[in-house]
This record gives structure tokens, C-alpha cells and sequence, in this order.
């Protein structure tokens, strides 16, 4: 049987780019390999499988991986361990590192400049087979003194099969941890246009802002929002398993998201959306995006699946053109469905097999 080695040190995390990993890794574990997580907690991967809707029963951790194959292990203990292995799938954060598999994956999802010698980081590329970008708006910036003949764009995978449209509801939702991190979600700009929305809907419509909280920074910036939010229909959901996150996509008819904005996309990428898979997710479930024209949601959003705002005026408005219009707002909704189609878990795997193996 084929060994496969994943190490994603933001593994607790389990955001977006966790999911990637992990469904990569239940991809493969289906496939006959047998999959191992660098990590030292057998749990993380019960909490994956309730956060994403994954199954995960076939992989396991391996806690004594770590000193193999962290930045504190020798080159020669990489060596032996690694070479053991037919495929080693590792999540860098900006570095790369010595691998000896069969088949070595560097997957870079933030678009950072490369870290460390050039020189050196040439011959370590050597090893590699590919290193694998979330989208081409990471690769553009991330693949710089990285050699291109070796760089694909893999999109996230989207369960775009499990989910679905329903009985629709005057619901406007937004998804993104709520935990001040790299990238901030402005939520808080989310609440000002529905504030200067609800004023010219006559509050016919309700705001829901779900996402992942974690630690004390997370509950300050929700206790702010819902400050910020008096007197306005706004709903703020922290930590929402996948089936409840399924049920709001579902019943939404517009999904929102303005990460980045405020920011300068070329000084500073890495605090755009690096791809957007809560848009294409609400996309999936008929909701209409009305999001920002900055980062990897450029590369999601055409004419006719929804709309991409750079100003408040401009959300509020392109959101009230659909209000108004219901039947463009149906139409949109067909069409961005099938646009999803594009980032399945089918795309992902059929994508896997023609530009990994």
C-alpha cells in the first residue's frame, strides 16, 4: 500500500485552508493510500470531520513525525523518514523545505514572497514535483524566485454536492472567522452598508454573519459587531458546524464578503482572500455573491454568476439591484450555481490525477 505524509502546522485552525489539506487527504485515503497527519493530538481530526463534514476514518496521526519533519530535524533524520514515504503533501509558510519522497507537494496558499537563500532554496526545489497554488492570484506573487515550470493551480475543493438551494429566504449572509488574524474579514463594513441598506429595504432584510472564533481576541471583535449592529437585523453566529452553515447558505439569496477591503492588494496580498470557498460554497447553494473585487474572488465571480464592489456605495447598490429585480436575481442564482460546478471536490480530484500522478 502507498504511504502519503501531510504536515499543515495551522492544522488546529481548521480554516479554509485546513479543509483543502484535509480533503486532499480523504481524497487519497480513498484511493488506497495510507494517509498520515503530522500532529500530536489523535483528536484533531474527530473536530475536522464535525467542523468540514469530511470523512476522515481511514487517516491517521502520527505524533512522533514531528522531530522528522519540523524545522528543528536534522537533514539526515528528514532523509531517512521521508524517503519512506511515497508522497509527502507539506503546507508551507513561505519557506521550502529538504524533502525525499517519491513524489514531494509544496502547497503555498498565501501569497507571500519566498523566505530564505535563493540559492539554496533552488536546490531544494530539486526534490520537488510540484508546488501547488489555492489560486493565480497566490501564484503570481508567491512563485517569484520559485521555478514556474513546476507551479499548478490546484482551486480549493468545494462539497458543491452537498449542497443546495431551498426555500429562499430575505437573508443576507456573510461567512469568516471572526478572529483578528492575517486576513481581516471587515465585518464592520458588512454592518455599515446593511445599516445604509436596511434604510432603503424598509429592514425587510436580516444580515447573518457566521465564522470560527477562537480565544479572547475572537469574542472582543464579536462583542464590537454587535455594538456596532444595535437596532439593525443582524445575527452573529460563532462557530457554526458545517450542517447549520449548509442551512444558511441554502436560505440565503445574497452572500457578502469584504475581506481586504481598505487594503492595498499590491503592498499587501496576503491580506486578500487568497481564493473565496465560502463564495463559491453560497454560490453553490444559489446565494448570489456581492463581494469584493480584490484577491482570488476575481478569479470566481463572472458578469453573470454575481457581482464585484470596490466602494460601500457600490455594494449597497449591486445588492439592491437584485433586490429589485427579482427575476435577474433568479437567473444570477442558476448561473452561479453552475459556476460552482467548476471548483468541485469532482473538479479537485479529476484535477489531481491529471497534474499529480
Amino acid at each position: 500500500m502507498k504511504k502519503a505524509l501531510f504536515y499543515d502546522p495551522y492544522l488546529d485552525t481548521l480554516g479554509g485552508g485546513e479543509r483543502y489539506t484535509l480533503t486532499l487527504a480523504q481524497i487519497l485515503s480513498q484511493q488506497g493510500f495510507e494517509v498520515e497527519f503530522v500532529w500530536d493530538d489523535n483528536n484533531i481530526l474527530k473536530k475536522a470531520e464535525k467542523r468540514f463534514g469530511l470523512d476522515l476514518s481511514k487517516i491517521k496521526v502520527n505524533k512522533k513525525a514531528k522531530k522528522f519533519i519540523g524545522k528543528k530535524s536534522t537533514l539526515l533524520d528528514r532523509f531517512k523518514f521521508t524517503r519512506k514515504y511515497d508522497l509527502v503533501f507539506y503546507l508551507s509558510d513561505g519557506s521550502i523545505p529538504f524533502l525525499f519522497s517519491k513524489k514531494n507537494l509544496i502547497h503555498i496558499q498565501i501569497p507571500l514572497k519566498t523566505k530564505g537563500n535563493k540559492f539554496l532554496n533552488y536546490i531544494k526545489s530539486l526534490f520537488i514535483h510540484k508546488f501547488v497554488y489555492n489560486s493565480q492570484f497566490t501564484k503570481t506573487i508567491a512563485e517569484k524566485g520559485l521555478p514556474q515550470s513546476k507551479g499548478i493551480v490546484l482551486y480549493p475543493p468545494i462539497s458543491t454536492q452537498e449542497l443546495s438551494s431551498d426555500k429562499k429566504r430575505n437573508l443576507i449572509l456573510s461567512v469568516g472567522r471572526f478572529d483578528p488574524t492575517m486576513q481581516n474579514k471587515r465585518h464592520d463594513i458588512l454592518i455599515k452598508a446593511f445599516r445604509q441598506l436596511s434604510a432603503q429595504t424598509k429592514n425587510k432584510y436580516t444580515l447573518i454573519i457566521a465564522g470560527g472564533v477562537k480565544g479572547k481576541a475572537g469574542k472582543k471583535v464579536i462583542k464590537k459587531l454587535k455594538i456596532l449592529s444595535k437596532n439593525l437585523k443582524v445575527k452573529i453566529l460563532a462557530n457554526p458546524e458545517f450542517d447549520k452553515l449548509k442551512e444558511l447558505y441554502s436560505q440565503s439569496k445574497i452572500f457578502w464578503h469584504s475581506a481586504g477591503y481598505g487594503i492595498s492588494e499590491s503592498k499587501f496580498p496576503e491580506k486578500m482572500e487568497h481564493f473565496g470557498m465560502t463564495t463559491v460554497e453560497a454560490m453553490a447553494s444559489g446565494a448570489v455573491p456581492v463581494v469584493i473585487n480584490l484577491g482570488g474572488q476575481k478569479e470566481i465571480i463572472t458578469k453573470k454568476t454575481g457581482f464585484l464592489w470596490d466602494t460601500i456605495p457600490e455594494l449597497v447598490n449591486n445588492t439592491l439591484t437584485l433586490i429589485k429585480s427579482p427575476r435577474k436575481m433568479d437567473q444570477m442564482s442558476k448561473n452561479a450555481q453552475t459556476r460552482a460546478k467548476k471548483f468541485s471536490v469532482l473538479s479537485f480530484t479529476k484535477n489531481i490525477k491529471d497534474y499529480l500522478f
